[in-house]
């Protein structure tokens, strides 16, 4: 993840160096290590997997799994 924009309720992640915007709303299911998460889960750094569902030319984020990063 490259971005995260707590007032917009976004956040940023890359797919091969190609940067995609995802909107969070209040259905975001988010999973850390597959344990229940939250949006204060999604840093910067983070390594995510995002479901999503185009709402008009936004990308909004079903489920954001977060894989903690190993040594932390």
């Amino acid at each position: 993840m490259t971005a995260r924009d707590d007032a917009a309720r976004t956040f940023t992640a890359a797919l091969r160096r190609r940067p995609w915007t995802y909107h969070v709303t209040d259905k975001t299911r988010f999973l850390v290590d597959g344990a229940k998460g939250s949006w204060s889960d999604v840093k910067v750094g983070a390594v995510v997997q995002v479901r999503w569902h185009r709402a008009g030319n936004q990308r909004v984020a079903d489920t954001v799994r977060i894989r903690a990063r190993s040594g932390h």
